[in-house]
């Protein structure tokens, strides 16, 4: 019997597809079912009436307004982080090869592994999927009109087999974003290697772009000797195509988190700062700080001179010495 299907992509951004929609679709096309995507929690239930409706929820602010949608959808199921950690996808749709007309885009998209071998404490990674295991090769993942990918590995240098399909990648001259970045800690003079050979971008495909994350003041040393290592091997990294993700509000002070911020400049690479969702109590500062770093004027101006809307007394709440001091400009961050 031909149904109506409608999807809703919670957290549509950017136009930035959603995996498990997209197998869905695939799914429930290959039943002879009609697809309906919506991009965002729409503010009224479509008028269009379904038979099945699917909620794909990745972030947890999204949940509450998901949910009185759900109440008014028949036959819905949410999914995703954002919901809980337990829901999945039936086997016999986890296997289907994503419907990439869902989002019109012209490259591949997957899992090479799944889980992760580090336990950060703020990440689900841990506790919804375990640790590192295979999932499935770069060859699996591509589609045969495709040359470039998406992956979306939450630990690629960690995965048993990455050096396989990196070669994979090298071998065939794909262009590949990984969504989650690398980890700058296990950068070795062996993946350099490889990851210099390798056609890296951003997730548009435009330009070079290496990720990598500086969750910790206490990983620093590490920091600087991956950082050490791929220039080493002849990787150019620079503040426009290499960023480092800065987790911010999570067990530091805004005097860490900045530290960490002129750190990265100092040694020639762009931060880019992610407030931890979860941060207890008003984090105006982390906010601010957060406006100044990724709209890249800490390029040209100290935090201190930064003018934001709210009172200066912000910044005086939190750092030592009074608003107008400019030692992190001047080399006094090692």
């Amino acid at each position: 019997m031909k149904i109506r299907i409608l999807l809703i992509d919670a957290d549509s951004q950017k136009d930035f597809p959603n995996l498990a929609l997209m197998r869905l679709s695939a799914y429930h096309k290959a039943q002879g079912h009609t697809v309906d995507l919506i991009k965002g929690i729409p503010e009224t239930p479509p008028l269009t009436p379904y038979d099945k409706s699917y909620i794909s929820v990745l972030y947890f602010q999204n949940r509450d307004k998901a949910l009185d949608l759900a109440f008014q959808l028949p036959n819905c199921t949410i999914g995703g982080s954002g919901w809980d950690l337990e829901t999945t996808l039936d086997p016999e749709v986890e296997v289907m090869t994503p419907d990439y007309s869902l989002y019109d885009i012209d490259y591949s998209i997957g899992f090479t592994s799944r889980g992760c071998i580090r336990s950060c404490p703020w990440c689900v990674v841990p506790e919804k999927e375990g640790m590192i295991r295979n999932n499935m090769s770069v060859s699996d993942i591509m589609y045969s009109e495709h040359k470039k990918v998406v992956l979306l590995d939450n630990n690629f240098l960690a995965s048993p087999n990455y050096r396989e399909n990196f070669q994979y990648l090298i071998d065939n001259k794909i262009r590949v974003n990984f969504n989650c970045g690398l980890d700058i800690r296990l950068v070795n003079e062996e993946n350099a290697k490889l990851i210099k050979e390798t056609k890296i971008r951003d997730w548009r495909f435009k330009t070079t772009k290496y990720t990598f994350a500086f969750d910790l003041p206490q990983h620093k040393a590490r920091v600087q000797k991956g950082i050490e290592i791929l220039r080493d091997a002849g990787v150019n990294l620079h503040r426009d195509n290499c960023i480092f993700y800065v987790l911010v509000g999570y067990n530091t002070t805004p005097t860490q988190d900045l530290e960490r911020v002129y750190w990265l400049k100092n040694h020639g690479v762009g931060p880019y700062l992610m407030r931890y969702n979860q941060v207890k109590g008003p984090d105006r500062i982390l906010l601010h700080m957060s406006r100044w770093v990724n709209r890249k004027l800490y390029q040209f101006m100290d935090f201190a001179d930064y003018d934001y809307s709210d009172s200066q007394e912000c910044y005086k709440a939190h750092f030592e010495g009074n608003c107008t001091q400019r030692v992190w400009s001047k080399g006094a961050v090692e």
